[in-house]
């Protein structure tokens, strides 16, 4: 350093020092050597984030250097799914999630349409078998999925009496008989002379006796074999009474169905003959055979009561109507005079 200047003495003095090739204290000039330690102190401590401004020429220049790429038809689909889904994403799941419960309910109810009594779905099936009633707004609707039910309830009693199940073969019949006897109430409330009533009332008539013989086809041949012998006689009790006398039309059914499901109910409480294994009637099964036997009843009265309403209204209609007649006479009479 001879010959140089104070200032270049500190200068060389300070990098030589921070590239670590000398030794601050091999410095013997105790003022250069302080001013070369204030001097690094300093540039450590120096703060080395940049200011606001420094960020903006550095961000200018990097995106200066880049060159934009065109935007495809990929991006733009991107962007519009984006935009779709902020405004409403939970909408959009929770239509998701019912989708899915809605598709899964549906599939067990389809996989639930041939289950008996004691089957895992069964529950299923009459879960959906009460929505269907729920959903059903009109008389007429509820009417339809009433017969509906009760042909399910038929078919099980079918094919629980071939295999020997005499209990839950009285718990359906039952039930199919309470089922018979709500529809023909739902259709006593309907005005009888539009064409989808008459049509209705017909069809539960037709089905009604053609159920009624199938089950005495079906008890004759059980009565044949010991292990379905008390399953034929519940099936006889609903082939063997006649349609209630001195009735007409759906009050004819109603009643008889509430007969056949009081029958049923007095069946129920009737001990059921010794086998080799015995196994007596639960008092589950006895209180849903009387509950629908009650059930039945109530329709049944309520049927033939809207029937006598019918049958005053028409007749009120029918004076109305002659009372009308007899006074456009009278104009008549007079406007000659």
């Amino acid at each position: 350093m001879v010959g140089a200047s104070r200032p270049e003495k500190l200068d060389r003095l300070i990098e030589s020092v921070a590239r670590g090739e000398r030794d601050l204290a091999s410095v013997r000039d105790a003022k250069l050597r302080e001013a070369a330690r204030v001097a690094l102190r300093i540039h450590m401590n120096a703060e080395r984030n940049l200011d606001e401004r420094a960020r903006a020429r550095i961000r200018e220049r990097v995106l200066g250097s880049i060159e934009p790429r065109r935007i495809t038809l990929g991006d733009r689909a991107v962007v519009a799914f984006e935009m779709i889904a902020k405004p409403a994403p939970y909408a959009l799941r929770v239509i998701a999630v019912a989708a899915l419960c809605i598709a899964t309910v549906a599939g067990a109810i389809v996989a639930g349409a041939d289950t008996l009594p004691n089957d895992p779905l069964y529950s299923v099936k009459l879960a959906g078998e009460d929505l269907r009633l729920t959903l059903a707004l009109s008389a007429e609707d509820r009417a339809s999925v009433q017969l509906s039910i009760a042909e399910h309830r038929l078919a099980e009693a079918e094919a629980l009496a071939t295999s020997g199940r005499d209990e839950d073969t009285l718990v359906v019949s039952s039930t199919y008989s309470q089922q018979i006897a709500e529809a023909a109430a739902e259709l006593a409330e309907l005005e009888a002379l539009q064409p989808e009533v008459v049509a209705l009332i017909t069809q539960l008539d037709d089905r009604f006796n053609e159920q009624r013989s199938r089950m005495q086809t079906l008890a004759t041949k059980l009565s044949a074999d010991p292990a379905t012998v008390h399953a034929s006689e519940i099936l006889a009790v609903i082939a063997a009474p006649t349609l209630a006398p001195g009735l007409l039309g759906v009050q004819r059914i109603a009643e008889t169905a509430a007969g056949v499901a009081e029958d049923l109910a007095s069946h129920s409480a009737t001990p059921a003959t010794p086998r080799a294994s015995p196994r007596p009637r639960t008092a589950r099964t006895v209180e849903v055979v009387r509950r629908n036997a009650e059930q039945a009843r109530a329709a049944a009265d309520r049927a033939k009561k809207n029937g006598k309403n019918m049958q005053n209204a028409g007749g009120s209609r029918w004076d109305e109507r002659s009372d009308r007649d007899d006074l456009s006479e009278l104009d008549g009479y007079y406007d000659r005079d």
